[in-house]
């Protein structure tokens, strides 16, 4: 919430949790899980003045294992979609719908359209 209240933008990950939930019924807290390392992968290109912690090439890897990682071992998180009963037939509707959503225009790296909504959830599934 600390995010919301000095209003910076929250990021695909959290505008493709929103459509999830609304459409797969997905709890909020395991969108999270599922889409945050495959967002942080793609988007890390795109960010060449990133704070000096992100900026090294071994922060974003360690970020990205942490993140899938630790929901699995520590508290039984699922990891993928496919862990939280979204199935194949669902994903393009998800990417379709996620363009509505005002945190995937925040994102870094910019979300040209469905396509790159689908290739993230396709990583995720």
């Amino acid at each position: 919430m600390v995010g919301l209240a000095d209003r910076r933008p929250q990021g695909a990950s959290h505008g493709i949790g929103h459509v999830l939930g609304g459409t797969a019924h997905v709890p909020h807290g395991y969108t999270s899980c599922v889409m945050l390392p495959h967002v942080l992968a793609s988007t890390r290109p795109s960010m060449p003045n990133a704070k000096p912690w992100s900026a090294r090439p071994w922060a974003a890897r360690h970020a990205r294992r942490r993140c899938r990682r630790r929901p699995h071992r520590r508290a039984r998180l699922p990891g993928r979609l496919r862990d939280v009963g979204v199935t194949p037939e669902q994903l393009d509707r998800i990417a379709e719908l996620s363009m509505h959503d005002r945190w995937i225009h925040t994102n870094p790296r910019k979300i040209e359209g469905p396509p790159v909504i689908r290739e993230l959830l396709d990583a995720a599934w």
